[in-house]
């Protein structure tokens, strides 16, 4: 590739043009740190242009309900099986104790999401079990934001239940569901969910839930698995089907769209050994993590605003270091995070607002707590350099 055409290219993203697919592939496939540097260096004047120099987080808890899982996918450590050993499924008790916990050190924010386990029902019914603990939480705590379930959780409980993915959103919604994770897309790509997570429900699948969500009034966050046995041709068809579902959004006036991308890079350290050894390392490699993070600013920021890396998956030092590669949120607190630990990252699984506001001054950025939805909570900061 031609350093004239690359300019071209990065040139045409900064006058507000969208790259194609085929654009992003060759920035994806460049390895000079020189030329590296221009693709970080035009990710973040855009972060700039779009988001602002101020660096977002969130106050929030994760509550993984259960980890039973009637799935195998190849990249998981921390579904069980009912009777294996290390199965668990919160009581009520439990779940109502993690969220008084929560709002007692400031969250404004549950994300829930757990296995897929076939006893999950009420009466016989999946979704009499899952409004049940939109309840619980909503009940005693209906201040906070619960951002909740899964695309694919929705179609296990209108798979179980025998009704339509809207009727199961429109439930979850009126019950008190404000958004729902963009998880379970790893990579919208058939031939890689074949390997990846072949159980799963399939990209046409994901993308229809996600708009149906859209429809109903339902925010999404978007999300991709990188870094594992995908192609640089693959991740970029996942995020043109990201940038494509905002597009439709945003032309049919639906009332609800994605808030944000976070890209989550593959930890397999104890993932399923044939996964394993066919991605051949364990951790992520954050130089390519954070060229990905570059192209997807470039590729989605006219569409999609807001990015964040992961401090589980990169430690805080890589998401750190994310900050000046498009991304202009840290991300939340987590408070307690089991499916990326139990997997073997090193990130850790509770972060203190103070650390992430260290993290965010160290980069010479003021920081701003804010909602699910990105509106500002909190004082802005005075900028330190």
């Amino acid at each position: 590739m031609k350093t004239k055409s690359l300019n071209s290219i990065l040139n045409y993203a900064l006058d507000g043009g969208d790259l194609s697919p085929e654009e992003g592939v060759l920035l994806l496939q460049q390895n000079e740190p020189a030329v590296r540097e221009a693709i970080r260096e035009t990710a973040d004047e855009l972060r700039r242009r779009q988001a602002g120099d101020t660096v977002t987080y969130v106050v929030n808890r994760n509550i993984n309900f259960t980890n039973i899982c009637e799935q195998h996918c190849s990249f998981c450590a921390f579904r069980r099986d009912g009777d294996e050993a290390g199965a668990y499924w919160l009581e009520t008790e439990q779940i109502l104790a993690k969220a008084a916990d929560a709002v007692s050190r400031g969250a404004t924010e549950i994300c829930m999401q757990g296995g897929l386990n076939l006893s999950a029902k009420i009466n016989d019914a999946s979704l009499s079990y899952y409004l049940r603990l939109v309840e619980i939480i909503k009940r005693e705590f209906p201040q906070l934001h619960l951002h909740a379930f899964s695309p694919q959780e929705v179609q296990f409980i209108a798979r179980e239940d025998k009704i339509s993915y809207a009727e199961v959103i429109a439930a979850l919604r009126d019950a008190g569901v404000n958004s729902m994770p963009g998880t379970a897309a790893e990579v919208l790509d058939d031939s890689v969910r074949k390997v990846l997570c072949p159980e799963k429900i399939k990209t046409a699948t994901w993308l229809e839930i996600v708009e149906t969500a859209h429809q109903l009034g339902v925010p999404t966050t978007s999300t991709m698995l990188s870094g594992h046995i995908e192609t640089a041709q693959q991740q970029m068809v996942h995020l043109e089907r990201l940038r494509s579902l905002q597009q439709t959004a945003i032309k049919k006036g639906y009332p609800a769209r994605f808030t944000e991308f976070i890209l989550l890079p593959f930890v397999g350290q104890e993932a399923p050994k044939p996964l394993r050894r066919r991605v051949g390392r364990d951790q992520p490699i954050l130089a390519d993590s954070l060229l990905l993070t570059a192209v997807a600013r470039i590729f989605l920021g006219n569409w999609i605003v807001n990015h964040q890396p992961s401090w589980v998956k990169l430690g805080l030092a890589g998401a750190t270091e994310a900050l000046r590669w498009g991304c202009n949120d840290i991300g939340g607190t987590l408070m307690e995070e089991h499916i990326t630990t139990m997997a073997g990252a090193k990130g850790g699984t509770c972060m203190e607002p103070e650390r992430l506001q260290q993290a965010i001054t160290s980069r010479g950025r003021a920081y701003q707590e804010r909602n699910t939805l990105y509106q500002a909570i909190a004082v802005k900061s005075p900028t330190r350099v």
